[in-house]
């Protein structure tokens, strides 16, 4: 069952879902502090309400991220990271452990992301709408399909099918897409255009999530942690 949701919109109390019965909801809430200076933006999304600590002017973003991700433990609660380049660069990125989910609001955040990934942290992307596959439509198996990246995020741009396996990706649309696939670093590991398009892991690629782009409109696969393989090619130079 596919359901779908828009995290970023809801400013706190619940984020509805749409495509299950009326009502199906997560809880929601947004911290907005000023952490030493820098702006954190920080969004909890549970299936039930979770009790979060209170800001502290003078503490680092690290460390306000590192008591969330205290109050949160064992809650089943995930961090989403709404502001991941003003909040902490690439620099310091790293300090974001913990954190499920981050928002991609334009190439910074992207960069964000990728440093990250490239770290072996999971952590997976949030723009537009979330399409997530459940077997059941209910609140605690949203919030575990979001942990474990059982979704792509859509602006805009909707296939008629993505699938995954833990050695390929493949997605058919119904107009033709310009495909990115992408590995360590955002680096650029194939290109393709048409109504459908595949990649199949060669087994050294780190980490592996593919961009489809039409008519300003986009959708973002998760990414898929690539473990090596002894019949892995050689990386490109």
């Amino acid at each position: 069952m596919r359901l779908q949701l828009r995290p970023l919109d809801a400013v706190g109390g619940s984020c509805p879902i749409a495509g299950g019965p009326p009502g199906l909801a997560l809880w929601h809430a947004r911290l907005t502090w000023t952490c030493d200076g820098t702006p954190l933006d920080l969004r909890v999304l549970a299936a039930e309400p979770v009790a979060l600590p209170e800001p502290e002017a003078s503490e680092p973003v690290p460390g306000a991220l590192a008591r969330c991700v205290r109050a949160c433990a064992g809650s089943g609660a995930l961090l989403l990271l709404a502001n991941p380049a003003a909040a902490l660069g690439t620099g310091h990125i790293a300090l974001a452990e913990g954190v499920r989910l981050m928002a991609i609001a334009d190439p910074t955040d992207e960069a964000c992301w990728d440093a990250l990934l490239t770290l072996g942290q999971p952590c997976y992307g949030v723009r537009g709408e979330l399409h997530v596959e459940v077997l059941r439509a209910q609140p605690a198996s949203v919030i575990s399909a979001l942990s474990f990246g059982v979704f792509h995020a859509s602006d805009g741009l909707i296939p008629d099918m993505i699938e995954e396996s833990p050695r390929h990706v493949a997605w058919r649309c119904s107009e033709p897409v310009e495909a990115e696939v992408l590995g360590r670093a955002g680096f650029p590991l194939a290109r393709t255009n048409g109504l459908a398009g595949r990649y199949d892991d060669r087994g050294n690629e780190g980490v592996v999530r593919v961009v489809l782009r039409a008519g300003g409109r986009s959708c973002w696969t998760q990414p898929r942690f690539v473990a090596p393989r002894k019949d892995a090619c050689a990386a490109p130079a």
